[in-house]
């Protein structure tokens, strides 16, 4: 590829963010080497690709050798062993041959809950400023992973690359990333705490990705985030303190402050007061999968992922309270995203609970469980039931929520409704008729 100044990348590492950038990178038209000690790793993906040759159990360093350059998954920490040797044999990292931080604005923006939504917020934005960008990152989030935006950005040299970043990758952005200009933290949640170990642990690793903002980083500074400030040693502007005011058509205090934080980064690259940006945001729609509310007579439908405890408070705080609640499950290993559902849905109200699988079926007898144990009644139910149960429960008067884990799942569910309420507008409007 002549636009770029290499042909051929080594990718280490195969979680979900390093086969994503794998299998785009390859469709790029890069040659790929991809590989993972662990052998158990789904590559079902990338083996079909003409341009891609996986390894797994084993990294083979003449292999690593023979490329242009070197692309580490950002779950691999800088003194592992690899880095270590793939350092000794010369390979840059891919991070080192970008030319666009040079000259493009580079936003960056993560937290527990709000990321995506702020992110296309930003986007939208810039599209009403004609502002050329690219947005991407997190392939966890719905992206295509952090070095195919790289990519995309180095052949396309935009004025502003936005990124959505997984707070499980903190440490990454705050090493090895390219250097940004400004950073958002949107919040300190109730979530991934098996990799940072505590709250306070995850702030210090927040102040670290704030602190490394070239020009500046945009916090809420109240309640639990004031734990990063604390940590920081630049000083952050605080977008729950700008006062603006925000007119979207989304329900929700956490729509308003992800709108206030994307507001003052595009005041912060662009010097565009944010009382004049506001207006832009009048017709943004949500994102998909995130929390969209249908009303359907007397009842109501709330649809979209709530994958930790945090966004679930928010959730029945600014769309409560519900009758009814379907819940998808996490992954196995994933407690953190069990503990204390049942006791918060049971002091919102919620009377009964329909478990389907979100990311996982083997952990709905967990939530189950835990439901059970609360005092809620619960049971199973299958993916392709929930639209239909939801909506007949919504259409006889009952508030109903589709929350939980399993981003793929809920959006489906989300379009299956959407369908299904056009449907039925459509035959209101000919009875009228």
């Amino acid at each position: 590829m002549d636009e770029l100044p290499f042909d051929s990348v080594a990718v280490i590492g195969l979680g979900v963010e390093g086969r994503t950038c794998a299998a785009r990178l390859a469709e790029l038209g890069l040659k790929v080497y991809a590989s993972d000690i662990r052998e158990d790793v789904d590559v079902s993906s990338l083996e079909r690709l003409p341009n891609v040759e996986v390894e797994l159990g084993h990294h083979d360093i003449d292999r690593i050798r023979e490329c242009d350059t070197v692309y580490f998954s950002p779950s691999i920490p800088n003194d592992a062993e690899i880095v270590r040797e793939v350092r000794n044999i010369g390979v840059p990292p891919l991070e080192d041959l970008l030319t666009w931080p040079d000259s493009s604005k580079f936003v960056v923006v993560s937290g527990t809950n709000g990321k995506t939504t702020t992110v296309h917020m930003i986007d939208h934005l810039l599209d009403k400023l004609g502002i050329d960008r690219k947005i991407g990152g997190n392939a966890g989030g719905g992206f295509d992973g952090y070095a195919t935006l790289y990519v995309r950005a180095e052949l396309a040299r935009p004025e502003v690359v936005v990124c959505e970043v997984c707070d499980m990758t903190l440490d990454y952005f705050s090493d090895r990333a390219p250097r940004y200009d400004v950073a958002v933290f949107l919040n300190l949640g109730l979530d991934h705490l098996d990799y940072h170990g505590s709250i306070e642990r995850y702030a210090a690793r927040a102040a670290r990705f704030c602190d490394r903002a070239r020009e500046t980083a945009i916090v809420k500074c109240d309640g639990e985030e004031r734990k990063v400030v604390e940590r920081m040693e630049s000083t952050p502007r605080c977008y729950d303190e700008l006062d603006v005011e925000v007119d979207i058509p989304l329900r929700g205090e956490f729509y308003r402050l992800d709108a206030k934080a994307a507001l003052l980064a595009v005041a912060e690259i662009t010097s565009e007061p944010p009382e004049e940006l506001a207006p832009l945001l009048s017709d943004f729609t949500s994102v998909p999968g995130r929390i969209k509310e249908y009303k359907l007579g007397e009842g109501r439908l709330v649809i979209g992922k709530t994958d930790n405890l945090s966004a679930l408070k928010v959730v029945l705080r600014d769309y409560g309270p519900l009758d009814v609640v379907f819940w998808g499950t996490p992954r196995p290993g994933e407690d953190y995203r069990i503990e204390g559902i049942g006791r918060t849905l049971r002091e919102a109200g919620v009377e009964r609970v329909y478990v389907f699988p979100g990311l996982s079926e083997e952990t709905v007898d967990d939530v189950i469980e835990e439901l059970t144990s609360s005092g809620i009644e619960a049971s199973p139910v299958e993916p392709s039931e929930v639209a239909s149960k939801a909506l007949e429960l919504a259409r006889r008067g009952r508030d109903v929520g589709v929350l939980g884990n399993g981003q793929d799942v809920i959006i489906s569910i989300q379009h299956d409704v959407e369908r299904a309420v056009r449907f039925l507008t459509a035959g209101s409007e000919r009875s009228r008729g």
